[in-house]
């Protein structure tokens, strides 16, 4: 990237009003007397790129801002034009506020830029912030080198690629992120934290698995239980249906007896087989029983007669009616007697005493069978017959015993309900705590894979700051190139420490404290040091404000011919209130852009 500038246009800016610069590429000797402006032409270029804020990208009160504040004009701005890399811009600004804008010739349109940022037209154009542009672009007597720009230009220096990108801000950026993330004795930064979690959480869904292993055999056994408690019920159903119909069917309850009584019947009726011939002594009773009714029917008929002979006046009707009943009476009384004898016999048999005894043993039973028979009626003969070989006290214990199986059940049943409920509670939350796993573990793995990733490119950065560590032995070699030279031999070496404090070494071998240098030498030091800086890591013009004011004449024309070299490759801009320079160049007849302000 190359950068010069081609023309200044002081608008009204210290005792300058409307004064226009034009630059060329090469070397530019500004001639000026003191107090002609060449310091104020200096800080217009500052002003121009970065304002009057000395680095701030917002406005405050600087007290070189007020130095320049022209007297006999309202207005305080300017403009410069710059080329870079075959572009120019005009970058105009208003020192009273700050404010800015770039032009782009080559679009012919004012490009849009953060105005709040006051520092943007120096970072665009050189890509250097304000220190490195007062410590590397600019030179002036006795200019010392404060530590924090020192450090400014050891990380240019380090990442001179890429400015804006620091090594050692990189570092403290990746080391920050490792300590926000942590490590595993860290517990209260998220990487221990998340790994605890992660374990926490891995053990919690690991017993959530055994409790899912649980519930389920637990609800095998609930529903074999219940498959177990449906069926003993049925049993147990069945059982109590048995023994009610025992406890309330009447009929039952005498039912021995009248089993016994009608085997006793059924004996009483074989036995009576044996005696069917006396069965005619029944008969007789009940001839007995039919001759007197047969008396009656006769006294009736009498009766009639005797009522038919008074109505009818035929007294022969009363002859009759006493006739017929006599020889009614008569025949029967004949056949009472023939009764009367077979029954005597029949007494005087044993045998029909025993039938006797066996027909009235039969009537007994008989009746004692009606009385139970009746005792329930409600009841049929199938349920008793259902229930008549039921062994109560077998199935009172049967009973008792599933009474028992039950309940036990039942209770384990409802402990296993409680489980079961209260393992659902628990394994609802599964889901959610493999979903937190996961995002766990893909943050842990983001994490880890950060770790490596800022170990790496830490690793990478250390690999930079050793080769520019390097790369500074490159320049330290061109700087004791150039001090040699400009020594005539005087000074050896130099090197520059961590903190980018330089060691001097003289031809005897004795280091020298940098407090006990002449003024002269600290300026050449500093434009060694510049110089080999800009030569090897930067293309934009140099700018020497008196810087060689106290160079003897041989070092003053060791320095110029170094700047006449370099300005092949970049713009140099020289300011001096002496002749020397002049008459130097003039003496090697070499061909420069001159510029006398009292002329302007």
């Amino acid at each position: 990237m190359t950068v010069s500038i081609k023309k200044l246009y002081l608008t009204s800016f210290g005792q300058f009003e409307n004064t226009s610069i034009d630059l060329e590429s090469g070397f530019n000797l500004i001639y000026g007397k003191n107090e002609s402006g060449k310091s104020t032409i200096t800080s217009f270029i500052e002003g121009i790129l970065y304002g009057f804020d000395e680095g701030s990208r917002v406005r405050h009160f600087n007290k070189k801002q007020e130095i320049y504040r022209p007297i006999n004009s309202y207005k305080y701005a300017g403009y410069a034009i710059f080329s870079k890399d075959g572009v120019d811009y005009r970058i105009s600004r208003n020192f009273d506020d700050g404010a800015y804008e770039i032009y782009d010739f080559s679009i012919n349109e004012v490009m849009k830029v953060k105005e709040s940022n006051l520092n943007y037209p120096g970072e665009f154009l050189l890509g250097l912030e304000y220190e490195l542009y007062k410590n590397l672009i600019t030179a002036f007597q006795r200019q010392e080198t404060s530590e924090n720009s020192r450090n400014k230009i050891r990380e240019f220096l380090i990442n001179k690629d890429d400015y804006n990108f620091s090594a050692n801000d990189a570092l403290n950026f990746l080391d920050n992120k490792l300590a926000n993330i942590g490590t595993m004795r860290a517990y209260t930064k998220p990487y221990a934290k998340t790994i605890n979690e992660i374990d926490e959480l891995s053990k919690k869904i690991l017993d959530l698995k055994s409790l899912r292993s649980s519930y389920y055999n637990d609800f095998k056994k609930l529903d074999k239980n219940r498959n177990n408690i449906e069926k003993k019920t049925r049993i147990l159903k069945d059982l109590r249906k048995d023994r009610d119909a025992y406890r309330e069917n009447i009929a039952y309850k005498n039912l021995e007896d009248e089993i016994k009584y009608q085997n006793e019947l059924n004996y009483v009726n074989a036995e009576l087989d044996k005696y069917k011939n006396y069965e005619s002594y029944d008969e007789v009773k009940e001839v007995d029983t039919n001759k007197t009714s047969h008396i009656g029917f006769y006294i009736l008929i009498c009766l009639i007669l005797v009522f038919l002979g008074i109505y009818t006046k035929q007294y022969y009707l009363f002859t009759l009616a006493i006739i017929l009943p006599l020889i009614s009476i008569l025949i029967d009384k004949n056949s009472n007697i023939s009764s009367s004898e077979d029954t005597l016999n029949y007494k005087r048999d044993e045998d029909y005493l025993e039938y006797m005894r066996l027909s009235k043993e039969k009537e007994k039973i008989e009746e004692i069978l009606r009385v139970l028979q009746n005792q329930d009626k409600t009841k049929s003969h199938e349920n008793i017959m259902t229930i008549k070989d039921l062994d109560i006290n077998e199935t009172e214990n049967k009973i008792r015993k599933l009474e028992n199986e039950l309940e036990s059940l039942n209770k384990i049943n409802l402990d296993l309900e409680k489980k079961l409920a209260s393992a659902e509670e628990k394994l609802q939350k599964e889901v959610d705590l493999t979903d937190r796993l996961h995002k766990l573990e893909t943050n842990l793995k983001d994490m880890e894979e950060e770790i490596e990733a800022i170990n790496i490119a830490k690793s990478y950065i250390s690999e930079i700051m050793e080769d520019a560590s390097k790369n500074s032995n490159n320049f330290e070699s061109e700087v004791s190139q150039i001090i040699n030279t400009i020594s005539k031999g005087k000074y050896d070496k130099i090197f520059y420490d961590k903190e980018f404090n330089p060691q001097i070494i003289r031809d005897d071998g004795i280091k020298l404290d940098i407090d006990k240098l002449s003024t002269g030498f600290y300026d050449q030091l500093n434009f060694a040091l510049k110089f080999s800086i800009n030569e090897a890591t930067l293309d934009n013009f140099l700018i020497f404000d008196d810087a060689f004011i106290n160079y003897d004449l041989d070092r003053l024309r060791s320095a110029l011919f170094y700047l006449l070299d370099e300005s092949y490759n970049r713009q140099i801009i020289y300011f001096t209130c002496h002749k020397r320079e002049e008459e130097i160049l003039y003496s090697e007849a070499i061909n420069y852009h001159r510029i006398y302000l009292e002329e302007l």
